[in-house]
């Protein structure tokens, strides 16, 4: 297996991870790391090697098949092409990345498209700042932030959404991300236990990973986590802390009741574990705004963090963490170990959109235009998808959780519908064994709200045309259901 210790995975990515472990054995093949003839690795070993399920090998090893860099022999395994076709001695793009260049429906990306960017209101807000602060805006602030920024983000906190925070516990962040891995560095050590929602967001799982926690998923149900289900695997074992995104969840769009949210607070603190709320679209409302946990958090158990990538401009880099008191220290720590601080500039040109109420502004337009891409994405999948596929309607945010029948997988579809120019995310992505699963998300950030319907009737008839090649399953027109 030394040969394969270099194949690096970006688990982030939009990518899926067998498309990129075969891109990553077609580079060994092409610095001659691996031989003509040579045989690879048994689908279990490299799947307990990689971390990845043993579908996700399948899947790699029928791609090197396909594009003719290996062959499989029954009972023997699957070996390097003994004497590779003339297409395969040369740079290639796999099938998905020739596809993916000629994408007409993105239903998978979920950052913010740069004409919603308020361009505009930056600039002019970069010019007040430099002749207000001119060289002071490029040093170095103190690790937690720019204090007149942690100032706004106190009074902004407690007019949107009632939590009282003191500005020493807030700490300015390069993006939630940054977050996720510092308050991970702060409180996990090696065999840890970490509760997530079942499904959830890659992204910390594999920070929680880093640090050597053990990961134990806890289901989602319409209004929230299982209470049931987590009462009992805390009784089990507790965790170190909790990992929730309470309000339009990653990538179920799901919202905790607030009997839920209370319910989590009050054993988290009869247990004696942290919460970590990670509030990535709280301002896409699009009916009541819902308050974040942290708003019910009366025993300081709750490290909150909100990131402005998905409402202001993801290039930014800019998020903040609200702790407990008992942790300020430490944290302020481990991001001076991080990065020493968050670029200065960007932090005060946000201070001064907050202060004059152009973030506000911007909010109210972003959730306006997102506001009626959800309304025509709901009517279209109400009138388009066909019976057997189920969906819960967001309140807010970006995300639609769709599910197949029992014994059908999204990672077959995704390969399907791909190819006629649908870009659709596999459940698989979001559950931290790479587990197959029947369902997928599809987000409104990117499609524009012209081509959402008939986007929807492409992928309806894609997935009508998937369902009879493996089924008799009689297909209806549509199908509504606000359960998951």
């Amino acid at each position: 297996m030394d040969k394969f210790v270099s194949i690096q995975l970006d688990r982030n990515s939009p990518e899926p991870l067998y498309v990129q472990i075969y891109e990553e054995i077609v580079r060994l093949i092409k610095e001659g790391v691996l031989l003509p003839g040579e045989k690879l690795p048994p689908i279990r070993k490299l799947a307990a090697n990689l971390k990845v399920n043993t579908v996700t090998i399948v899947n790699a090893y029928k791609l090197l098949e396909k594009e003719g860099y290996a062959v499989s022999r029954v009972g023997s395994g699957t070996f390097i092409q003994s004497h590779l076709k003339e297409s395969a001695d040369l740079p290639v793009k796999n099938d998905s990345e020739l596809e993916i260049d000629k994408i007409r429906f993105d239903f998978a990306t979920a950052s913010v498209p740069p004409e919603y960017f308020p361009v505009e209101i930056f600039k002019s807000s970069i010019i007040r700042v430099l002749d207000r602060d001119g060289g002071y805006a490029f040093a170095y602030n103190e690790s937690p932030g720019f204090l007149p920024l942690r100032q706004s983000l106190e009074d902004f906190l407690y007019e949107e959404y009632k939590i009282k925070a003191s500005r020493d516990n807030i700490h300015v962040v390069s993006g939630a991300q940054q977050g996720i891995d510092i308050i991970s560095k702060a409180l996990l050590d090696y065999g840890d236990t970490v509760f997530v929602e079942s499904p959830t967001y890659p992204g910390a799982v594999d920070a929680f990973k880093s640090r050597g926690a053990k990961i134990v998923e806890i289901t989602l149900r319409d209004d929230g986590i299982d209470m049931e289900e987590l009462l009992s695997k805390i009784r089990s074992k507790p965790p170190k802390l909790f990992y929730t995104m309470p309000n339009f969840q990653n990538p179920t769009g799901i919202s905790y009741s607030e009997q839920k949210k209370k319910e989590l607070i009050a054993l988290s603190k009869k247990f004696g574990f942290y919460i970590l709320e990670d509030d990535h679209m709280n301002d896409l409302y699009y009916s009541e705004k819902p308050l974040p946990l942290k708003a019910y958090d009366e025993e300081n158990r709750v490290f909150y963090i909100k990131s402005f990538s998905k409402i202001l401009m993801p290039g930014l880099r800019l998020g903040f963490l609200l702790v407990p008191s008992d942790f300020s220290e430490i944290i302020a720590e481990v991001k001076y170990f991080s990065d020493i601080a968050s670029s200065g500039l960007n932090q005060r040109v946000l201070d001064l959109m907050i202060r004059e109420k152009s973030f506000y502004d911007h909010l109210t337009k972003i959730r306006r235009i997102y506001l009626e891409k959800w309304e025509i994405m709901t009517d279209s999948l109400k009138k388009h998808l066909p019976s057997p596929v189920t969906f819960s309607v967001p309140k807010g945010g970006l995300f639609y959780w769709l599910c197949l029948p029992e014994g059908f997988y999204s990672m077959n579809l995704y390969a399907g519908v791909i190819k006629k120019g649908i870009f659709i995310m596999p459940g698989d992505y979001f559950y931290p064994d790479q587990k197959p699963s029947p369902c997928f998300r599809l987000s409104i950030a990117q499609v524009p709200k012209e081509m959402i319907n008939e986007g929807i009737e492409y992928l309806s008839h894609a997935i009508r045309e998937f369902l009879k090649e493996f089924s008799f399953i009689p297909i209806k027109k549509s199908n509504y259901s606000p359960l998951l």
